[in-house]
């Protein structure tokens, strides 16, 4: 009768018998039975242990006594030998041999018999089942053991991050018996109370006879739910306790908790409540920024080129002229919400902080007025900082200005400059600055100063004590903007009738380095070359086109960036530059860019966007020295930027 292992696929048994009458009564049990195996027939130890390191069998019947041996020579027992199962026959059995062969490691033992032999198929069947059983037996045994020694290198790992924590970490069990804590919660035990049977948490920590009113631990003890509370010390101390409650078959049998020291938490968490309301503004101006520049950029556009075709009419060029001082207006407020939200393009460069100031003092005098004396004290030997040039301009023109509406009539503005060293104990009291060497520059008035109320408002945006119609309130706003943008501080100190003194902190370079050339001045130059333009939106790529072509260039212009890499392969020969905006739904500019370089190396090309600066930065374009135009843009900056790419060596 066939088992079910002789339904699947052929076995290969091999058979040790050097007695030829035996071994083919074996072959035809098997062949009476119908049993798809292969056999191979050997006499001698030495031809099975040549075929079984060959080729082992799925199961091997040996002789106990061969020529050259005794089939044990060559048995290890099964869970080591691991590679096939062996049934032993002899001629005479008994007892002892067959406790020899079972301990040698043999599956089974048969004595030899007309019966046997035809009964072979069955035998292997119920040896090839015991074998699987041994085998899955000692695999399981095997993975218990691993198990275990998981179990404990994960235990012991367990154990030392818990104890690595920071938080006290205690496991309690009924009547709040402490039945485990961490380092950091024995830390506060002494001896006696970590060696107690009998140590409570509100005797241990919080020095009490019984329970705290509010305690969590005993709450999840009582109700099998997880509990939080709040606890102040004596000393001042804010405590956060979470507790979890660990349950078996639906029962609470201990309780997890977690005693956290919040005190310093809490009180940055009210310095980030703040930062969060002045970040608002600054979300939403970064959101809308992109969609108004590109307004903005088509207005002032077609305007510019409006006024070219009415010079001669003086009404016409005079309402025109309103639109454009409109329009720059609506620019500049953009600038000023990106300025404080610290996502306008910049582009810094190495400052002798001193030289600009001084370079700026005229100007500021005018800004400012006859009445009030504006005085410039250098301090000696101040650092470099890395800044973009017109940010600082920006900075001394608001604090100046805010400065100026606080004195009323005549009074002094004083600007100082210094190198300071900001430390541990600042930066805790000034949270959103590292400790690390800076340039000092600071606004000093002497007038009519500021309560406190105000002093706490002064950066928001739109805030503002002037009338209406007199400020947009961005002035302040704008300067803390650039100055988190790059990596400084800034703070106040005021008292009614007392003026105020603003402190501005830059982080200073640690090498001096030789300043960045001048920017290129001249009047506009225009070209005659030809110019690929790919804008996807359509009204920004028609108003680029003709302000281009009004510069004298021809221009190629599409919305799509893979019309463009086709009109590229067709006029590749003519075209000189490639102006493309940034974000498109294709292609971003830098990969329409690496397209069409590959099939002509070392276009000049020249990026646009109305984006803000950590949108093009995340999409990895604006990297260092990558021609950049910033939208709105007019016909005079366009065709200036487009001509000093073209005549880059």
């Amino acid at each position: 009768m066939k088992g079910q292992w002789m339904d699947t696929e052929q076995l290969d048994i091999l058979v040790v018998e050097d007695d030829a009458a035996h071994a083919e009564a074996i072959r035809r049990a098997f062949s009476a039975n119908g049993v798809k195996v292969a056999l191979t027939l050997v006499a001698t130890l030495r031809e099975f242990r040549d075929r079984a390191a060959r080729n082992p069998p799925d199961l091997a019947i040996m002789d106990l006594n061969l020529p050259d041996g005794r089939a044990v020579e060559v048995m290890t027992s099964p869970p080591e030998n691991g590679a096939f199962p062996i049934l032993l026959m002899t001629s005479y059995g008994n007892e002892r041999v067959a406790v020899e062969a079972i301990k040698s490691g043999a599956i089974d033992y048969i004595v030899k018999s007309p019966e046997t032999f035809a009964g072979m198929p069955r035998t292997v069947e119920r040896a090839l089942r015991e074998w699987r059983l041994l085998v899955d037996r000692k695999r399981a045994e095997q993975e218990i053991r691993e198990s275990e020694a998981r179990f404990h290198t994960l235990s012991n790992q367990f154990n030392a991050l818990l104890d690595s924590l920071p938080d006290r970490i205690i496991l309690h069990g009924p009547g709040q018996r402490v039945i485990w804590a961490n380092r950091a919660a024995t830390a506060e035990m002494t001896a006696d109370e970590i060696k107690a049977d009998e140590s409570h948490c509100y005797t241990v920590w919080h020095k009490q006879k019984v329970p705290c009113d509010s305690c969590p631990v005993m709450k999840s003890l009582q109700s099998g739910e997880a509990g939080i509370a709040f606890v102040t010390t004596v000393e001042g101390k804010i405590w956060e306790l979470r507790s979890i409650p660990v349950k078996e078959n639906g029962l609470v049998v201990s309780v997890i908790e977690i005693a956290r020291d919040i005190t310093e938490h809490r009180k940055l968490e009210d310095q980030l409540r703040q930062a969060q309301k002045m970040d608002a503004v600054g979300r939403l101006a970064g959101g809308v920024a992109h969609d108004f520049n590109n307004m903005l950029n088509v207005m002032m556009g077609y305007s510019e080129l409006a006024l070219k075709r009415v010079e001669s009419d003086k009404k016409t060029s005079s309402y025109l002229h309103g639109v454009l001082d409109a329009g720059r207006r609506s620019a500049d407020l953009t600038r000023q919400l990106l300025a404080f939200s610290r996502k306008q393009v910049v582009e810094p460069r190495i400052l002798d902080i001193n030289q600009r100031i001084a370079d700026q003092m005229n100007l500021l005098g005018k800004l400012i007025g006859e009445d009030i004396r504006v005085s410039f004290v250098p301090g000696f030997d101040v650092g470099q900082i890395m800044m973009d040039p017109s940010q600082v301009d920006q900075i001394l023109a608001n604090l100046m200005v805010n400065a100026r509406d606080a004195i009323d009539g005549t009074g002094d503005i004083t600007i100082t400059t210094s190198n300071i060293a900001l430390d541990d104990a600042y930066c805790r009291n000034h949270p959103g600055v590292l400790p690390g060497e800076y340039v000092r520059l600071a606004v000093s008035d002497n007038g009519s100063g500021m309560d406190a109320a105000t002093l706490e408002q002064i950066f928001e945006p739109f805030y503002t004590t002037k009338d209406k119609g007199k400020g947009t309130g961005l002035g302040l706003a704008t300067i803390y903007g650039i100055v988190k943008q790059n990596n400084g501080e800034i703070h106040a100190s005021s008292a009614q009738g007392s003026g105020t003194t603003f402190v501005i902190h830059l982080p200073r370079l640690s090498i001096v380095q030789d300043n960045a050339p001048a920017e290129p001045g001249g009047g506009i130059k225009r070209g005659s070359e030809t110019v690929l333009l790919v804008e996807d939106d359509e009204s920004n790529l028609e108003i680029t086109r003709l302000l281009l072509e009004e510069s004298g260039y021809t221009v190629i212009s599409t919305t799509s960036p893979f019309d463009a890499c086709t009109l590229f392969e067709q006029r590749s020969d003519e075209i000189a530059l490639l102006l493309s905006d940034v974000i498109m739904p294709e292609l971003n500019g830098k990969q329409l860019y690496e397209r069409i370089s590959a099939v002509r190396p070392g276009l000049k090309v020249l990026f646009m966007s109305g984006y803000t600066d950590d949108v093009i930065s995340h999409r990895g374009i604006l990297s260092e020295g990558t021609n950049f135009i910033h939208k709105p843009f007019t016909i005079t900056k366009l065709a200036e930027k487009v001509r000093v790419v073209l005549d880059e060596q």
